[in-house]
């Protein structure tokens, strides 16, 4: 079996992970803004989705690059936020 190994939480290593600075950013959203809207199929909803892409900062899923195939992101453009 894996065994885990705890990590400090101002561990530097962190700060390389794509998926805690996502999460982290989303907090501060909803800190700011309220809670994240979702459509009537439960998927967020489109400004948050923009936001998410402009400011995560995820490898291979620049803002420049998603709308360079889309006009608009939906939730299943945005790899990323499947995993949070």
């Amino acid at each position: 079996m894996i065994e885990f190994r705890s990590l400090a939480d101002d561990e530097p290593s962190l700060s390389y992970s794509p998926l805690l600075r996502g999460i982290l950013k989303t907090f501060t959203y909803v800190e700011e803004n309220g809670s994240i809207g979702l459509t009537p199929s439960k998927a967020f909803k489109r400004n948050f989705v923009h936001w998410a892409a402009r400011e995560f900062d995820w490898p291979g899923h620049t803002e420049a690059d998603l709308f360079a195939v889309n006009k608009v992101l939906n939730e299943q453009d945005f790899m990323p936020l499947v995993d949070i």
